[in-house]
């Protein structure tokens, strides 16, 4: 008994070491230092159950246990969050795939905030990648929020929706800025920003209007060829091959502008939508509170109203008030191949 016990033991401790010498994916090329691109098999590990269904969560850009790179990053680590403990991982898919446009595993970031120096935190779960040129011809991106205030710690609103981002615009200059639109760096034009803005309406009970900013999209989009891949300009990739190691346009420093959150809710906390926000008999399940109400509706420009994550090394919480300082990305410290990010 004493001998099968060893042996066992052995086992499950020689295990995860034989199983890393092939946990490089041969398919793609290994990072410059030589570590090696995880295969599917690593990645599949980090998944959630909702409704009896598997769905893809966060992970980060590198595997703790096997050292490999997964070639793409979403964000702030949801346990990172203040309430983690009441909001669990997310499940990427979830929304998009109930409304029937299924999103790209790589494109959903995620974006927490303990504090917003008004009472309130915040994790919101939008899908935004920047490499793909079909982010300039989808209009609605899957949005979820959990919102909390701090004073009796006491969750508002849990919501989730595709949400309206209005028309692509080419960022050149004299473009006004507008509620809902994919304001998008275009061949032609100098800007290598880009920056989406929604206009969120949930069973109308709950509202807001933030805008996400990526300093380092990757690639621009050409409105005369919609599936050309091009690559952002050298003033954001830098002197070496975009589409390289080197790069530093990888899509992945990201800013959040003015949520300004708007609850008041005098009917149920607790009604169902379809896909879109609009109340339905059945769909997705909505929380809102009944008991409080938030009011943010005034809140827009300055760098209390602009949340930047600067240090990925503490889960890649965003802080109000910060300025607008160049900030590590997200890529930091693993690596991410770009065109999947």
């Amino acid at each position: 008994m004493r001998l099968l016990l060893l042996v066992t033991l052995a086992a499950l401790i020689l295990a995860p070491a034989a199983r890393a010498a092939g946990v490089d994916d041969r398919t793609k090329a290994p990072a410059p230092d030589g570590t090696p691109i995880c295969p599917d098999w690593v990645h599949d590990r980090y998944t959630v159950e909702r409704g009896g269904r598997t769905y893809a969560t966060w992970h980060p850009p590198r595997d703790p246990v096997y050292h490999c790179a997964f070639g793409h990053e979403h964000g702030s680590n949801p346990r990172a969050f203040r309430y983690f403990a009441r909001t669990g991982m997310p499940a990427f898919g979830v929304v998009s795939d109930y409304a029937g446009s299924p999103e790209a595993h790589a494109g959903f970031k995620v974006f927490v905030a303990n504090e917003d120096r008004k009472g309130l935190a915040w994790m919101i779960v939008l899908h935004q990648g920047s490499a793909s040129p079909r982010r300039g011809l989808v209009r609605f991106h899957s949005l979820e929020t959990w919102l909390f205030r701090e004073r009796g710690r006491r969750m508002l609103a849990r919501t989730r929706q595709m949400a309206d981002f209005g028309e692509a615009v080419a960022n050149c200059p004299g473009v006004v800025s507008g509620d809902a639109q994919r304001l998008l760096p275009v061949p032609g034009c100098r800007s290598t920003y880009e920056e989406w803005a929604t206009a969120l309406d949930v069973g109308g009970v709950f509202r807001a209007r933030p805008a996400f900013g990526i300093d380092n999209a990757i690639t621009q989009f050409d409105s005369a060829d919609p599936e050309r891949i091009v690559f952002n300009k050298p003033a954001a990739c830098g002197p070496d091959d975009p589409a390289g190691w080197d790069s530093r346009c990888k899509g992945d420093r990201r800013t959040v502008f003015h949520p300004r959150w708007f609850l008041r809710n005098d009917g149920p906390s607790r009604f169902r939508t379809d896909a879109y926000g609009r109340r339905a008999a059945g769909g997705l399940l909505q929380i809102v509170s009944r008991r409080v109400r938030v009011d943010q509706r005034r809140e827009r420009d300055g760098v209390e109203n602009a949340f930047i994550a600067e240090q990925p090394s503490d889960g890649g919480i965003y802080r109000a008030g910060r300025g607008f300082r160049a900030q590590r990305g997200f890529e930091f410290p693993g690596y991410c191949v770009l065109r999947t990010n």
